[in-house]
Parts: structure tokens; sequence; C-alpha cells
């Protein structure tokens, strides 16, 4: 059981690198249209199930131009059927289960944020952006970490990037943290944080 959460941190993590390394080289060039085929769709529209909360997530997805738009219909299909959205929404607030040691720079203003209880474990996810240097946040971030101890750790740092992930031996928490620069925000960067109970 240990190493299948192992490996979805590991995916989750690599995901959000790609995301990031995607987002930090647009300069406003129009998408480059890579070949790459969603398998699992050949229509415009589709259905995402989360099947960690057994929530599902309808997008309308379009290219008429090449580009690819995915616009959230839940809140469209929520209030046309009259019933209340089923899916845990996100907040600007730290959320409660994460452990209140974390440190958030002084500047953090928080994008999204929302936790869960994944078979009852908890879960928190938090997306929240800075304008301190990226030498000040790693170092932060750097020593956090370091005095945790994590094992299964990995890390990268670099005048672009932070990332950081492991388990605290002692509390078994799962750490991952994904930031870079923001393309389209000078000066700023936004970082990722994972954490969920094992």
């Amino acid at each position: 059981m240990k190493l299948p959460q192992k490996h979805l941190m590991m995916c989750a993590a690599v995901a959000m690198v790609i995301a990031l390394s995607a987002c930090s080289g647009r300069t406003g060039q129009p998408a480059q249209d890579t070949g790459q085929v969603n398998s699992e769709s050949s229509e415009s529209t589709g259905e995402v199930n989360n099947d960690a909360n057994n929530e599902a997530t309808t997008a309308e997805v379009s290219s008429p131009d090449g580009t690819a738009e995915i616009v959230d219909t839940d809140e469209e299909t929520n209030s046309e059927a009259g019933g209340d959205n089923a899916a845990a929404e996100g907040t600007q607030e730290l959320p409660d289960v994460l452990p209140t040691d974390f440190p958030m720079p002084d500047d953090a203003h928080i994008q999204l944020a929302n936790s869960g209880d994944n078979d009852g474990k908890k879960t928190a996810m938090v997306i929240y952006t800075t304008e301190q240097d990226m030498k000040t946040v790693s170092k932060m971030y750097k020593d956090y970490f370091e005095a945790k101890k994590l094992t299964d750790a990995g890390q990268t740092l670099d005048d672009k990037n932070i990332i950081i992930q492991g388990t605290d031996p002692e509390t078994k928490h799962q750490w991952s943290l994904i930031g870079g620069a923001l393309a389209s925000k000078e000066g700023t960067i936004e970082l990722t944080l994972t954490w969920a109970e094992s």
C-alpha cells in the first residue's frame, strides 16, 4: 500500500513540474500544436472523474484556432439543475489540517487552497504566490524540510525553480513543494504545496 502512494505523489510532482515549465516558458505566443491527443476523449467535451474524492468535473474543450480552452461547466450545470455544487470548493485561506509549523512568506497571497479526506487520511493543497526572491524562498523551505529530515526525498533548487518532496519519518506526512517564477508577472514566484497523511 505504501508503494502506490509514493508513486501517486511522484506523478503529481512530475505533472506540476511539467505544468510549471510550460507556464514559465510562455511569452504571449500562441500555443503550439504538440501533436499530443487525449486518448480518452475524441469529442470536444469530456468529463473528468476525480476518483480520490468521488467528485465529477465537467469541462468543455474547444480548439477552433488550434489552441485549447477549458471552461469549467460545473457551476452552470449546478445552477441550471437548482442544486449545490457537490465538489469541495477551494478557498483563499490555509487549510486547518496543514501542520501549523509550515512557513509561509510574509507577503504570501493564496490563490487556491483546499483540503480533504482520502480513506480517513487528511490531505491539503495550497497554491500561492510571493514577490520574495527565489534565493530567499528556497532557503526558507530548504531549512524547513532539512529540519524534518525527509525520507524518500528529492529536491531541485536553482534560480528559477524549487522542487522539494519527501516523507517526514516522524509523522509520516508526505510533502511536495513545487514552485517557479511566473512568466506572466515578473518578480513573482508561484508555489504549489501538496501535503498528505500516510
